[in-house]
């Protein structure tokens, strides 16, 4: 038994069933109507122009999502869509607006809303006007560290010794009527120590001196995006995570490193169609990829929210760009193919997020990633073989400031694969661009435990068996005819009990207004048998990250 905390302070292709297409007929239904105080509340805003209003968006990392999360799942926040982030500034402002008009926040949830309106001030006071302002531009100066016990980023796969990295950020962002952008800088150490990359090295070397021996910086994010009251047409680069909330999307995920892409969305809120499409450049030589992923997202009531999609990746030694994987309204599975180019990789996705009663929430995610391995016999007998599913469900309200959550997802050993080759993967740089993990079934129970206004805790506990494949692995022999596609192997067990947390304060609580501090945690023990899927008996290794950012606004 080891105790290792840090010692100082993050082919061929051939049609199968896509679960979504039994849910297309569901789009030639008519659009749901609003509520009169929705409609009302929308047609004042239109009336003052704020839908042509550009913003920028909260990044996926920020604290504020704790709270957003939190108060759509008890229907608070009904204005923003549950499976896809994330969410415009102004957006959020909307939402809150909208929320304390029409009375649906409770005593006890309002250090919650102080906390998200003092975030979300510009927005707010923009909406107090009687119309948009013009160009502005504002920046953002952060400086902190980030001490890890291992240097994985992913906590239940730990790998590498503890340090301590030091971090700054710099953000320029800027918005006006229809437009706005962003542009994110990070120097962090830890780019150049993450073991999922050759050398531990997330990003190409550069000389720095003589300020340092390499530099570590890397732009997260660069953007930017026309905003139309119905039409977004974004370019640049963003973290997105489309799926259920708190979890890593299926489909699409933040867990990869952030990547420039071109993106889309037609509708609103309640109805969208959301997408991308990027070249993927991690392959050297004559060897192309490219990456396509849409969704159709519809709000049925404020309780009640269905998704489908798509997602498809293909490539190959100069291979072009199929024009038919980048049509948003096209059925790729269908359409894609006008000329024999058979060769790609595609998934299907059907997920739905249900509030049924004001203190229960139920989700679920279910994907088949349509392998086709060009023999008929091995066809019929792949059916659903490769797969992945989410479920969970939430007591988002147990009391004012306490909430209970379970998850359950289940990915097995052949999932974001391709039998061709890994170009056809669904990754970037051998990163998974949805789950990273596959040939695993995880239960997660977390508690959101409100303390105070700024301070929230995460106490939980996460159990995860893990077979023998690996996202990275070639595609196995025999895949289709008998062989044991889920927890393959000697299985790797692990018990985790974990605190996590966060604590947000700003002004008035610190001395001048602008300035922020971010203290993020996550704390456990890794209680694991058959490491390494080695068999063996238990090990106990303490495991977790902190990461400090002190923040000011100009």
């Amino acid at each position: 038994m080891s105790f290792n905390w840090p010692t100082s302070l993050n082919l061929r292709r051939r049609l199968r069933v896509n679960p979504s297409y039994f849910l297309l007929p569901l789009l030639a239904l008519p659009a749901p109507e609003l509520a009169a105080q929705d409609r009302s509340a929308d047609a004042e805003l239109e009336e003052r122009g704020f839908l042509t209003q550009g913003s920028t968006y909260l990044t996926l990392e920020q604290w504020a999502y704790d709270y957003i999360d939190i108060l759509i799942a008890r229907g608070r926040l009904t204005d923003l869509a549950p499976l896809v982030q994330p969410y415009r500034r102004l957006d959020v402002a909307i939402a809150i607006r909208n929320a304390e008009a029409a009375g649906r926040f409770i005593p006890g949830e309002d250090e919650m809303v102080e906390s998200l309106r003092r975030e979300l001030a510009p927005e707010l006071e923009l909406l107090g006007a009687k119309g948009p302002k013009g160009v502005q531009f504002g920046a953002e100066v952060g400086v902190g560290f980030q001490a890890v016990s291992q240097l994985h980023r992913d906590p239940l796969r730990p790998e590498g010794d503890a340090d301590f990295f030091p971090v700054f950020e710099l953000r320029l962002y800027g918005d006006a009527p229809a437009v706005a952008g962003a542009l994110r800088l990070v120097w962090n150490n830890h780019y150049l120590n993450d073991p999922q990359f050759p050398n531990g090295r997330a990003i190409e070397f550069r000389q720095c001196d003589p300020v340092a021996d390499v530099c570590a910086y890397r732009v997260e994010d660069a953007y930017v995006e026309l905003q139309l009251p119905y039409v977004r047409l974004f370019f640049g680069r963003m973290d997105r995570n489309w799926g259920l909330p708190g979890n890593n999307g299926l489909q699409l995920s933040d867990y990869s490193y952030s990547y420039d892409h071109i993106g889309y969305k037609f509708g609103s809120e309640r109805v969208a169609l959301t997408g991308l499409f990027t070249p993927l450049s991690d392959f050297k030589g004559d060897t192309t990829r490219y990456f396509s992923s849409h969704r159709f997202d519809w709000m049925i009531r404020d309780n009640l929210s269905i998704s489908v999609g798509e997602s498809v990746l293909y490539g190959g030694e100069n291979r072009a760009i199929n024009f038919a994987f980048t049509n948003p309204i096209g059925v790729w599975e269908i359409s894609g193919n006008p000329s024999g180019d058979t060769e790609r990789n595609s998934l299907g996705l059907g997920e739905v997020w249900w509030r049924p009663f004001s203190n229960l929430v139920t989700y679920g995610s279910f994907v088949v990633d349509n392998t086709s391995v060009g023999d008929e016999d091995i066809g019929k007998a792949s059916g659903f073989n490769q797969f992945a599913a989410a479920l969970g469900a939430q007591l988002p309200a147990l009391t004012p400031t306490l909430g209970l959550r379970f998850d359950f997802s289940v990915v097995n050993g052949l999932a974001y694969r391709s039998r061709v080759a890994f170009f056809e993967y669904f990754t970037l740089n051998s990163i998974g661009l949805a789950r990273d993990k596959i040939d695993a079934v995880i239960v997660v129970a977390t508690a959101d435990w409100f303390a105070r206004r700024g301070l929230v805790l995460k106490p939980g506990f996460e159990l995860m068996w893990k077979g023998e494949d690996d996202l990275t692995d070639p595609f196995p022999d025999g895949a289709f005819t008998g062989r044991d596609n889920l927890l393959v192997g000697t299985v790797e067990t692990t018990i985790r009990p974990v605190i996590d947390g966060r604590w947000h304060l700003s002004h008035p609580d610190l001395p001048w207004r602008g300035l922020s501090l971010d203290l993020a945690w996550d704390l456990g023990l890794n209680i694991v048998k058959n490491k390494d899927h080695q068999t063996a008996g238990w090990e106990v290794e303490g495991v977790g990250s902190v990461d400090l950012l002190f923040r000011q606004t100009f």
